[in-house]
């Protein structure tokens, strides 16, 4: 048999070491890559190097490799007459040209080239740029099931579910130095308890209070709570909740500095998510290691972003043949994202295609708008994610008033402070026309605008009293508006620099208010005495008097509250109605906004622990009880109390935030109001419910009109 097809090999040999040369003088057009494929590598070819349509031949002669000089497989031996009569083993295999599937999936699946293909990163790249995690099938995030009693044995069910990694569900920032809540905040606490309360932590938020306390119960270092898990991880958990809120800058600390080296896929979804809105690219690629390979893009969120995390570090790799297939994949697999896939194609190949923009635009989204030279629509400031405003305010490429619309929404939501929001409104372009034109009531069409010439006639008054005109004609145009935030978090050392004065009265009331709502009780309380040495008796005024009561007890014009009464003392004789608290008698008589201020006023006093005589609670319920508000579930504030009853401090503040995230604390029930001001203060945050109670008597203080 060897016989029969040697001369037929041995020809077929001499016949392509002829045509070698001729090859390598002038290569075929009809092939449409312009080399040879490496035998070595599994992907013989790259899409970036493809000549355009006209010059690709069809049919068979099409798939002829390009010959290269020198080629030792197609050039002829140096001794032709041996070379003939040898055993045709000797002679080394010519390269395989694959006409199969190609190969896109990542080197952990299957078996693994034996050196880097084109699709691998440089040498000198350490990015990642494949899902090299968990297979889909051997994640650890499944929910917990239940294996019920065998007849006639009952109370013998057990339950299986996982226990998490300890070590990644006790990382933080916060600790007892620093603002956290105690490292055995979840003492006492079952675990499925706080996975299933944590996701109604609120995400993007306006109460300063709220915001505060759940970014403090989401980066405090804590023991984990006890008990088995119900799937999820518990830092992925933690993450969701602070990419919600838009505290990206806070998860990058968090993966900087606490060393998390193996986060499950959920949660190294997150941080690859608070990389990008922080425009770490290389780092969120890396997260790619962390990523489950497989699974079903269609059903699950965290597959879907590998794949789609997965192109955009191919594309900013340079790597455009690997993400136009791995486009391809992701079509084939059902990846629901038109828009994002649209983008990819016109950052690899430049076309455009139709896809309906998404709602909101996420972190990854929007890089890939960036690398597909797509600029954000008209409304697109509305539609960005939380995470992505203060990195779009702080882009010094946009146009100023794109970065003041993003600047704004982040300050209303307590994300960047008054020194990065001063810096939006300075990136405006103005002359000194424009500046002196605000003064006189000639107005850009822009808002924008208007707020910024606005900042720089405050900043070019010298004289205080010139200031504090220009401030309360500011104040006044922006009080209840979506930039009031904004406003005051810009011009808080403006307003510091007016001193009080018994010449600026008309300016005291909004004085007072503002640094409520700054949070700074002293300065407000020097406002106030203005007002009361003025001898304004307004109810503004004694409205303002007891909000600040309720901030600071003893030391607002002169009137002490009592001691907070200790739950555990014996019962305190009933006491005289404090002086301060008759105008809230006359106005429960007086009916309307002035006796359901009054009626929340004495709630919450209540709740902060002052003893009320019985005779306040008697004109409380002739005056038609408590007014209106949004009622939190009774099962809430059932749990709320016990929690707070039994010191669990964790479980408190999660109880707190399911039963004020629906309403907000302003559209809150007096009751529910009542209950989360006094579980807060029973577990020794007394200066938040301080803060909160304030904040709820706030929103109900008149404007004075």
């Amino acid at each position: 048999m060897k016989q029969t097809w040697q001369p037929w090999a041995s020809g077929l040999l001499f016949f392509v070491s002829c045509m070698g040369p001729v090859l390598a003088e002038e290569p075929s057009k009809d092939w449409p890559f312009d080399r040879n494929p490496p035998r070595e590598q599994s992907w013989p070819f790259n899409r970036d190097q493809e000549v355009g349509a006209e010059d690709q031949a069809t049919g068979s002669e099409g798939m002829r490799p390009v010959a290269e000089p020198g080629d030792p497989i197609l050039e002829a031996p140096a001794d032709w007459d041996a070379t003939v009569d040898a055993p045709l083993d000797a002679f080394p295999a010519a390269p395989q040209v694959q006409t199969g599937p190609i190969r896109i999936l990542p080197p952990s699946i299957g078996t693994a080239p034996e050196v880097p293909s084109d699709f691998d990163a440089p040498a000198n790249d350490p990015v990642t740029l494949f899902p090299a995690g968990p297979s889909a099938g051997g994640r650890g995030d499944l929910p917990t099931r239940a294996v019920g009693a065998r007849p006639g044995e009952a109370g013998t069910g057990i339950e299986v579910g996982a226990l998490g990694k300890v070590d990644e569900a006790s990382v933080g920032l916060l600790d007892d130095r620093n603002g956290g809540l105690g490292t055995t905040m979840w003492s006492g606490t079952d675990r499925r308890v706080v996975e299933q309360l944590i996701v109604q932590v609120p995400g993007p938020t306006d109460s300063y209070v709220l915001g505060a306390l759940s970014r403090r119960l989401l980066l405090t270092s804590a023991r984990p709570p006890q008990g088995t898990s119900g799937g999820p991880s518990l830092l992925a958990l933690r993450l969701q909740r602070l990419n919600e809120a838009g505290r990206s800058d806070d998860i990058a600390r968090l993966y900087a500095r606490a060393g998390v080296s193996q986060p499950t896929p959920a949660a190294a979804m997150e941080f690859a998510l608070a990389m990008l809105a922080t425009g770490e690219r290389d780092a969120a690629c890396n997260l790619l290691g962390g990523l489950p390979v497989g699974g079903d893009p269609g059903t699950d969120p965290v597959a879907a972003f590998a794949l789609k995390l997965s192109i955009f570090c191919q594309i900013s790799g340079g790597m455009t043949a690997a993400a136009n297939l791995t486009v391809d994949l992701a079509r084939e697999q059902g990846l629901d994202a038109p828009f994002f896939l649209s983008l990819a194609v016109a950052a690899t190949d430049g076309l455009s295609l139709d896809a309906s923009e998404p709602r909101l635009f996420d972190p990854l989204t929007y890089r890939m708008m960036g690398l597909a030279q797509r600029a954000l629509p008209g409304d697109g400031v509305g539609r960005l994610v939380p995470a992505l405003l203060v990195p779009v305010a702080e882009e010094g490429a946009l146009d100023p008033e794109v970065r003041i619309a993003a600047a704004e929404r982040a300050a209303a939501l307590g994300l960047l402070d008054g020194d990065q929001m001063a810096a939006a409104y300075l990136a405006v372009a103005y002359t000194r026309e424009d500046v002196a034109g605000v003064r006189v009531g000639v107005e850009p069409a822009s808002p924008y605008r208007r707020r910024a010439l606005f900042h720089q006639a405050v900043l070019d008054e010298r004289v205080p009293a010139g200031r504090a005109d220009l401030l309360a004609m500011l104040f006044f145009r922006e009080k209840g508006g979506e930039a009031y935030a904004a406003t005051l978090a810009a011009h808080r050392g403006s307003l510091a620099s007016v001193p009080p004065s018994n010449v600026l009265t008309s300016f005291a009331p909004l004085a007072v208010r503002a640094f409520v709502e700054l949070g700074d009780r002293v300065r407000a309380g020097m406002w106030l005495s203005v007002l009361e040495g003025a001898a304004a008796d307004t109810q503004q005024v004694r409205e303002l008097q007891a909000v600040l009561r309720l901030i600071d007890p003893n030391t607002v014009a002169g009137a002490s509250l009592p001691l907070l009464a200790d739950a555990n003392a014996e019962a305190i004789p009933p006491a005289p109605i404090p002086s301060f608290l008759q105008p809230a008698l006359t106005d429960l008589a007086a009916g309307g906004a002035a006796r359901d201020f009054a009626a929340l006023e004495i709630v919450l006093l209540d709740a902060l622990g002052l003893q009320l005589p019985e005779s306040i609670w008697d004109a409380l319920l002739v005056s038609g009880g408590l007014p209106g508000g949004e009622v939190a579930p009774v099962a809430v504030t059932q749990r709320l109390n016990l929690a707070s009853d039994q010191k669990r401090v964790g479980e408190t503040v999660l109880l707190t935030m399911a039963a004020l995230s629906d309403s907000g604390v302003g559209q809150a029930h007096p009751q529910t109001l009542s209950e989360t001001v006094k579980a807060l203060r029973i577990v020794g945050l007394e200066q938040e419910a301080r803060r909160l109670a304030a904040e709820a008597l706030m929103a109900r203080v008149s404007d004075g009109t």
